[in-house]
């Protein structure tokens, strides 16, 4: 496990200590990711139109529509932010979910679902659960295909969208064909593994960063062994679509996917884990820098090109 020495002094000008705050956590955050931007990260390419929609629900959740040009149907993905379940946004993942549209030709729904500690457990969850129905039920004026419908995410984002799947299994929600899971987190437990323990040792700050996310979570309701939660944790995964999980080697989550994609391959489910080595978690969207994040966001693209 080694950091890749392009991100070292990125990283060394990062702030030791999170914001004391949830409220500063995500103006700082925020602030970073527009700083970055066609620096470190990309910029939505200029072959892409965006526009906001607002899902009529309970409580109203704004999505973030990206579009190829050219007028045809396509499939879709439906992408949930990181964040720690807690900050995150749709701005925040602008140039990453506008690279995957250009570079796959699909249409991108990105859902700012409910945030802890304002909204507690499940609520971003049933947003993710909402918007992926809405895409299916809009289909249509969207430019997608029903048939051909991705569910994804990034960390927490990643976390959601797996629980989601497995209700749309469950429930008969919309058909998918593709999982995509970029530095998820599956196991919210206590458990130790190989690449937890490598973190704890050898950047324990970084560590305990992580396990302050986690602690969030459960404060807001959240119980770890709850598949719902920690989806490591379900019996049965039989059933699901065809799955990539993309995961940074210098991570403590990274064991994560690797222990997912068992699990799936075991249930019968097409999946495939690769690891990139160097990359820290939340660096893997770093295309102006690291040349290894371009060649993950070509694994976004070639999945969704499949379908």
């Amino acid at each position: 496990m080694q950091i890749d020495p392009l991100l070292v002094p990125v990283l060394a000008n990062q702030p030791s200590d999170p914001p004391p705050t949830v409220e500063e956590l995500r103006a700082a955050e925020l602030a970073n990711a527009r700083a970055i931007a066609g620096r470190l990260t990309s910029e939505i390419p200029a072959s892409v139109s965006v526009r906001d929609e607002s899902i009529a629900a309970e409580s109203p959740i704004r999505v973030r529509i990206y579009t190829p040009a050219g007028d045809r149907t396509r499939a879709a993905l439906l992408f949930a932010h990181g964040g720690g379940w807690a900050s995150g946004s749709v701005e925040a993942a602008d140039g990453h979910c506008g690279d995957v549209a250009a570079g796959a030709d699909v249409v991108v729904v990105s859902v700012e679902y409910r945030l802890i500690p304002e909204h507690p457990f499940p609520a971003g969850l049933d947003d993710v659960w909402v918007a992926l129905n809405w895409l299916h039920d809009h289909a249509a004026e969207l430019g997608v295909d029903p048939e051909r419908l991705a569910i994804g995410g990034e960390s927490a984002g990643a976390n959601l969208a797996a629980v989601a799947a497995i209700r749309a299994r469950d429930e008969g929600g919309p058909a998918l064909q593709l999982e995509l899971f970029e530095v998820a987190v599956f196991d919210l437990t206590d458990s130790m593994n190989e690449s937890r323990q490598e973190i704890l040792d050898t950047m324990p700050d970084f560590a305990r960063s992580m396990e302050a996310t986690r602690d969030r979570y459960l404060a807001a309701g959240a119980d770890p062994h709850d598949p719902r939660v920690s989806p490591l944790l379900e019996k049965d995964l039989s059933g699901l679509p065809t799955t990539l999980l993309l995961a940074a080697d210098v991570d403590p989550v990274r064991d994560d996917s690797v222990a997912y994609a068992a699990r799936l391959t075991a249930a019968g489910v097409p999946a495939r884990v690769r690891v990139f080595p160097g990359i820290v978690h939340g660096t893997e969207s770093f295309t102006g820098l690291l040349p290894s994040a371009g060649e993950w966001l070509q694994e976004c693209v070639d999945a969704l090109t499949a379908i």
